[in-house]
């Protein structure tokens, strides 16, 4: 039975549970998937897309999950304390992540020239605004922050697609290029949307996040990999390789 790196956030919890029937799957961030896959410790990984084009020469796409936001994704998140956003705003990223900042990035150049982006070693909402007035936040920490009195400045899901007409493709599944595996596990992957509701009320109980908000988010994400996503996945590959030295405030 072949190996499958998943990301261990709420978004994998339902493609887990569907997965274990054909793999021996293990849970971890990107970056440590990345290194499994790239040491041969696993035979798939779920990686941000942005590793993903960083070691391009080595990996291939394989036809599986991607994690990905069509309109809205309701957990990559720019946050304030109140404050509407301004060209030349600072902003503090989570640790957590580079694409969502890429993407951040992309945004901002468009309605708020000059804002700042600027890496963090946190990534809760409260330590990322006690460093500037604005914070990128992803993932569980993102969900979180639907019953709190921060202000959602915007999703960025949401407002990538409303400029740019793309989706936000966050994670994808490779392999290595020596591997020799088969590069599509298609009929394998994909769950149902009575799969995902099964497990709200267990996934609201292991994480203290309404099942309301769960149930909401896990119809914004989709898994899905066609033909559709791999052409976007090419667009976004240009992006990145004219953005990819001014992401991040040096």
């Amino acid at each position: 039975m072949n190996s499958f790196a998943l990301i261990n956030l709420i978004h994998s919890d339902p493609l887990a549970r569907h997965l274990e029937r054909d793999f021996i799957i293990r849970r971890g961030t990107t970056r440590e998937n990345l290194k499994l896959l790239l040491s041969e410790q696993t035979d798939y990984s779920m990686i941000s897309i942005v590793d993903y084009f960083k070691h391009i020469n080595e990996l291939d796409l394989v036809y599986g999950p991607t994690i990905t936001g069509k309109i809205h994704s309701m957990s990559n998140l720019l946050i304030s304390r109140g404050l509407d956003p301004y060209p030349g705003m600072n902003i503090a990223v989570t640790s957590e992540t580079e694409t969502t900042a890429f993407y951040l990035r992309e945004i901002v150049d468009e309605m708020y020239p000059g804002t700042k982006l600027i890496r963090s070693k946190r990534s809760t909402a409260e330590e990322l605004l006690s460093e500037e007035d604005f914070a990128l936040v992803i993932g569980n920490n993102a969900l979180k922050i639907y019953e709190t009195d921060f202000r959602i400045v915007f999703d960025v899901t949401k407002m990538f697609s409303k400029i740019f007409d793309l989706y936000s493709i966050y994670a994808v599944t490779a392999m290595r290029k020596d591997s020799g595996l088969e590069g599509s596990i298609k009929g394998k992957f994909e769950v149902e949307e009575w799969e995902k509701k099964e497990l709200v009320d267990q996934i609201s109980s292991k994480y203290g996040i309404s099942g309301n908000i769960l149930a909401n988010y896990f119809s914004a994400i989709s898994y899905d990999f066609d033909t559709v996503i791999e052409k976007q996945i090419k667009i976004i590959k240009e992006m990145y390789d004219e953005k990819k030295e001014n992401i991040f405030t040096k």
